[in-house]
């Protein structure tokens, strides 16, 4: 007996999974379409036939566009709960981009540059824009810093060893990272 056929959707979701952990655990020079294919179960021809090339596969996952609609979606004065709410709870599988991929390739790398250039514009600069007052893309940043240092003391330092339930650090955090979001100040 066969295994049933896979979706169109369900094989591009596999090969954006392989790609993202690839993408998320070693320079980006050194993957080939090849080593995506093989954890994908797929062939690298499929893998260009959805995707184009690695560069074009690359660009699908450093697109945040659809991540920020998604962080972004609350009005404001209940914006810093959805946020610290999203960062607190584990990695959701509709995630294959981890905060590894963020961090992962070296400096002088054309991957790396368009990766900062995406999250700077799509994720720090659409938080900017939904934010008053002054200094509003310092403020987005100084958020966007304080949730990446929360998910990653939550879900990679101290995972199964954080105090705390989700519940109470959404109560104790939100309100810190809603003073910034309105322009508080100290």
């Amino acid at each position: 007996m066969t295994a049933p056929k896979r979706t169109a959707d369900e094989t591009r979701t596999l090969i954006v999974e392989s790609a993202g952990k690839a993408f998320a655990t070693r320079p980006y020079r050194e993957i080939t379409l090849k080593d995506i294919a093989e954890d994908a179960g797929v062939s690298a021809p499929l893998i260009i036939k959805y995707f184009g090339s690695k560069e074009q596969l690359f660009d699908e996952l450093v697109d945040f566009t659809s991540a920020a609609e998604m962080m972004f979606d609350a009005p404001l004065p209940k914006l810093g709960e959805r946020l610290v709410t999203l960062f607190t709870r584990p990695l959701e599988e509709y995630r294959p981009l981890s905060m590894n991929i963020l961090s992962m390739s070296g400096a002088g790398e054309e991957s790396s540059a368009k990766l900062r250039d995406n999250y700077s514009r799509q994720v720090i600069d659409g938080l900017a824009d939904r934010l008053t007052g002054p200094d509003v893309r310092l403020r987005a940043e100084l958020v966007l810093s304080m949730l990446m240092g929360l998910a990653l003391m939550r879900r990679r330092m101290m995972q199964n060893q954080a105090a705390g339930s989700s519940a109470e650090v959404v109560a104790t955090y939100a309100p810190l990272v809603q003073r910034l979001l309105d322009g508080a100040t100290v």
